[in-house]
């Protein structure tokens, strides 16, 4: 008689487990670059953290970033910047750590052997950790460099093409940030302006498109639906969801 009390008490405890709702994991992230993935006025972390918050998701996200900083001097273990980045991924603690190059060092072979040897270290010393380049703008009006002057379009294409030969290199994904700025300029009908007036950051309109990007990409799914809107009008927000989710596809 106590053995089948114990029985059903046991029965009893597995049912409350059950019927409880699972506890949602929190995704740590890691986004490492410069002054396009975090400085004043730069509102994409804001974004995603609430496009995050507004979708049931719990995320914790730190930075680590140096104005103008290279994809070289983050995978050199004896540079300032690599020094910080190396001790973060040996703590292991990170879901995903989402990489972005310094606009002009896109275009350039540097930039993938630096992703290579730091895909090489993540997968070593934190195998767990998911790797995501987020793939940001050509200049609005085009560029020189090093000589050679590219227009936004061809420069966009040299980029797209480094950060997925990049990711192929070191076992990531891509975050098709650039692609989306390409597809709302060649959308239809009046048009807000991604940029401010230096050519190169975003505006709160592209810091917005940015964080849907990313959301896609860290997530799986369309930021589309969520109602947060940046401060930048629904209408507007939920188009540049939609262009998201195009790039992304």
């Amino acid at each position: 008689m106590k053995e089948k009390t114990v029985v059903q008490e046991k029965a009893v405890v597995q049912e409350k487990a059950a019927a409880q709702p699972a506890v949602k994991k929190k995704i740590t992230i890691l986004m490492v670059g410069n002054s396009m993935t975090a400085r004043k006025g730069n509102t994409t972390i804001k974004n995603l953290r609430n496009m995050a918050k507004k979708s049931g998701q719990k995320v914790v996200i730190k930075y680590l970033k140096s104005n103008d900083e290279k994809m070289k001097n983050w995978a050199n273990p004896r540079h300032k910047s690599g020094k910080r980045l190396y001790r973060e991924i040996r703590s292991g603690r990170w879901d995903y750590i989402i990489f972005q190059e310094q606009t002009k060092a896109a275009t350039k072979q540097s930039f993938v052997r630096a992703s290579e040897k730091l895909g090489s270290y993540i997968h070593s010393k934190s195998p767990r950790t998911q790797i995501i380049y987020n793939c940001t703008w050509a200049y609005k009006k085009g560029k020189k460099i090093s000589g050679k002057y590219y227009s936004f379009n061809t420069m966009q294409k040299v980029m797209n093409k480094n950060y997925q030969s990049a990711a192929s290199k070191s076992g990531g994904s891509v975050c098709w940030s650039g692609k989306a700025f390409a597809l709302y300029r060649k959308s239809k009908g009046k048009k807000k302006n991604l940029y401010i007036k230096d050519n190169n950051h975003a505006s709160k309109y592209g810091w917005y498109l940015n964080a849907c990007c990313l959301y896609r990409s860290i997530f799986g799914k369309s930021a589309a639906g969520i109602k947060y809107y940046g401060g930048i009008g629904k209408n507007l927000a939920k188009k540049l969801q939609k262009v998201a989710d195009k790039a992304m596809n």
